[in-house]
């Protein structure tokens, strides 16, 4: 199953999600990541970790996704995304 098939079965009882993409997670320079607080993104990820979807299999389907669609700017800006992800998560009190 797709990691965005996955997202709609975990999110939205396998209709579509609108944050399928899951930009709103790892796109630090898309609208969806701007409108989605921080404190989202992490209970997105949890979710996902909760329900057996593992960080690898979102971010090698999203990575996956986005060469099939002939973006490569949206995966160039996947590290960015991870790197402030990581950075909240440490900071957390």
């Amino acid at each position: 199953m797709h990691y965005q098939e996955k997202l709609d079965n975990i999110f939205a009882n396998g209709s579509l999600w609108e944050h399928r993409t899951f930009r709103t997670v790892f796109d630090p320079y898309s609208n969806e990541y701007n409108n989605t607080s921080m404190e989202q993104k992490v209970k997105y990820l949890r979710k996902c970790n909760e329900k057996g979807l593992t960080l690898d299999e979102l971010i090698l389907g999203y990575k996956a996704f986005y060469i099939e669609e002939n973006k490569p700017y949206v995966i160039n800006s996947l590290e960015d995304g991870l790197i402030r992800l990581m950075t909240y998560i440490m900071n957390e009190k």
